[in-house]
C-alpha cells in the first residue's frame, strides 16, 4: 500500500480517536518551521502550546538523511540518543500530546519536512 495512503489513514484514525476521547481537535497548518536551514542546527518545528492534542512529523521519502526529533528540549546530534529520536526518510513520528515545543535537526541544510500539531477546537 502506498506510504502516503498509510500515513493519511493513520492520521484519520488518530483524529477520530482523539475526537472520540477529547471532544475534537483542530489541525494547525503550516508547521511553525518546516525546514532545517543549517545542517546540525536545531529548529523549532512546533512552538510551545501548538500540539496540545499531539501531532506528527514526517521525514520525506526524497530525503537522504535522518530527521532527528526532540519533544522536550533542543534536538542535538544526528543519531538517536537520550530524548532525541531519529527517523529515516519516509518515516512518520507521532507526537505525544503536550504543551512543549518540538525541535528537529538533520545533518544536511535545506532539509524540508512535514507534519501537523493538533489543538483543541
Amino acid at each position: 500500500m502506498n506510504k502516503w495512503l498509510i500515513a493519511a489513514l493513520a492520521s484519520l484514525a488518530l483524529c477520530a480517536s482523539a475526537q472520540a476521547q477529547t471532544g475534537g481537535i483542530t489541525v494547525l497548518l503550516p508547521l511553525d518551521i518546516a525546514t532545517v536551514t543549517t545542517g546540525g542546527t536545531a529548529v523549532v518545528a512546533i512552538a510551545a502550546g501548538h500540539r496540545v492534542k499531539g501531532g506528527w512529523l514526517q521525514n520525506p521519502n526524497a530525503a537522504t538523511v535522518n530527521l532527528c526529533i526532540n519533544e522536550i528540549g533542543p534536538a542535538s546530534g544526528t543519531t538517536s540518543s537520550g530524548s532525541t529520536t531519529c527517523i529515516v526518510p519516509g518515516q512518520t513520528y507521532l507526537l505525544a500530546p503536550s504543551g512543549n515545543a518540538v525541535s528537529v535537526v538533520s545533518s544536511d541544510s535545506a532539509h524540508a519536512f512535514s507534519g501537523y500539531g493538533w489543538m483543541p477546537p
